[in-house]
């Protein structure tokens, strides 16, 4: 059972956690340049919205869980406290990303469902009201954790690179992957495409991490 543990429960909540965001953002409706009552009529319209939100809430405990394997494998090694640094950003990162999606998942589908069952009066502009003073501090939080899940990333890839535990490329695509998410949460608006693009990279390059890791070890 230790042995199990060691070598394969953080890459497999990594890959897990990884995965179960990718899915997630797969399946997630595209809101993107609507307006707030727009995104309330997309929101009441979809049946998954919840489960999608509960997958992304998962994941990020999942994926945390995951990458202190990552910092297991580079004790003692010349890309530990890079690593250890990492693993604090990333925190920090999934604590914002949060926000979000507890909002959208909970407030934001019941002000949908109360903005789809009312009558076009009060009630619907009340939900409006209320999703569209709200949005813009989650949205913040979003663009806030997209940077610093891009940074964490890069501090990953230079543990790697450092360490020269895991393969060079490992290291080399997340100093990359973290390089081109700061930008796009630098450059873009939070309430855009690509600035929730900032996300892709610093998952996929989870995702491959995780796989390394599990083949290394299976």
């Amino acid at each position: 059972m230790r042995l199990f543990s060691r070598s394969v429960v953080f890459p497999l909540c990594l890959l897990v956690g990884s995965l179960l965001a990718v899915v997630a953002g797969a399946l997630h409706p595209d809101l993107a340049g609507q307006d707030g009552a727009a995104q309330l009529a997309a929101i009441a319209r979809s049946r998954t919205w919840p489960a999608i939100h509960w997958a992304f809430l998962f994941s990020f405990p999942l994926a945390l869980t995951g990458l202190v394997g990552v910092i297991r494998r580079h004790v003692g090694t010349a890309g530990e406290s890079p690593v250890r640094a990492g693993i604090l950003v990333a925190t920090f990162a999934y604590a914002s990303w949060v926000l979000i999606v507890a909002f959208m998942g909970g407030a934001g589908w019941a002000l949908a469902r109360s903005f789809a069952t009312s009558d076009a009066g009060m009630t619907a502009t009340r939900a409006v009201f209320v999703f569209d003073m709200l949005r813009p501090f989650v949205l913040d939080a979003q663009r806030v954790a997209g940077f610093a899940l891009a940074l964490a990333t890069a501090l990953f890839g230079w543990g790697v690179l450092d360490g020269q535990v895991l393969p060079r490329w490992l290291g080399a695509g997340g100093v990359a992957a973290g390089a081109v998410g700061m930008l796009l949460a630098l450059v873009f608006r939070e309430d855009t495409k690509a600035d929730q693009a900032a996300f892709v990279l610093p998952v996929v390059w989870q995702v491959a991490t995780a796989v390394v890791m599990l083949r290394g070890r299976l």
